[in-house]
């Protein structure tokens, strides 16, 4: 088995967390404020949300699984758990770690959506783009592919999307948002 076994691992896990993050949060936007102008969302456009957030759990798992296990630079369950405990690149580290919270945090209230009051979940669900941010602050200032011309294009990319959607999403009239959540979220219990 290759040394280097564990950090590909880590690496792409990381990476693919990253992308899925990305997709799973403009995915749900465009639900949201109805980007695409269709008629009430269909099911299975809520349901490829939810399995892009729960895709993000497997393969940040992967990533925090390869980390621990590579012996190039120390990762224990304190310092993937703790914000700055790390020895490499702490406060990079803590961004991924508050993270890692907010993703916990987003999928657990998700899977309780029906029996905790919509405040609540929206509240969380709310973080979704604080974590968008900070998964991609925490790939280009702790990942060692931030120098990989793919990686940055693809940083590039997202960020446009974000910044355009949450522009998009200001302009949108509150009201209509509401009713473009609401109906998505019938759409899931038909």
């Amino acid at each position: 088995m290759s040394p280097k076994l564990w950090w590909y691992i880590a690496r792409a896990g990381g990476l693919t967390a990253w992308w899925l993050v990305a997709l799973a949060v403009f995915w749900g936007l465009f639900l949201s404020t109805r980007v695409l102008r269709g008629k009430p969302t269909p099911a299975w456009l809520l349901d490829l949300h939810r399995f892009l957030g729960g895709a993000t759990i497997v393969f940040t798992g992967f990533h925090i699984g390869g980390l621990v296990a590579d012996g190039y630079t120390h990762f224990g369950w304190s310092e993937i758990f703790v914000p700055l405990t790390s020895s490499w690149r702490p406060v990079a580290v803590a961004w991924g770690v508050i993270g890692l919270y907010l993703l916990a945090a987003i999928q657990v209230t998700s899977l309780l959506m029906r029996k905790i009051p919509r405040r609540w979940w929206r509240a969380v669900h709310s973080t979704s783009f604080v974590m968008f941010v900070l998964s991609t602050v925490h790939a280009f200032s702790a990942g060692t592919e931030a120098t990989n011309p793919a990686v940055q294009w693809t940083g590039l990319i997202f960020t446009g999307v974000f910044v355009f959607l949450m522009v998009y999403r200001a302009m949108t009239p509150k009201k209509g948002r509401a009713r473009a959540t609401a109906n998505a979220g019938a759409g899931a219990a038909a």
